[in-house]
């Protein structure tokens, strides 16, 4: 089965279905690596592991929150 990386910036409901549907591509399964500078590295499926601060405080800059 072929795999394809997709990157967008702004994922709407079924955006990514949509897409592949209009070029008459059947999608499978989906995967999201990566969310906001998080990405799935070194986690288990059904597993979570704590955030670091930086990445906590990169959540609320990217969020535009001041942290307190």
């Amino acid at each position: 089965m072929p795999v394809l990386l997709i990157s967008i910036h702004e994922g709407r409901n079924r955006q990514v279905r949509r897409m592949f549907a209009a070029i008459g591509c059947d999608v499978r399964a989906l995967k999201r690596v990566k969310f906001a500078g998080l990405t799935l590295a070194g986690v288990k499926r059904g597993h979570y592991r704590p955030l670091t601060a930086e990445e906590i405080a990169e959540l609320y800059n990217i969020a535009g929150i001041k942290q307190s």
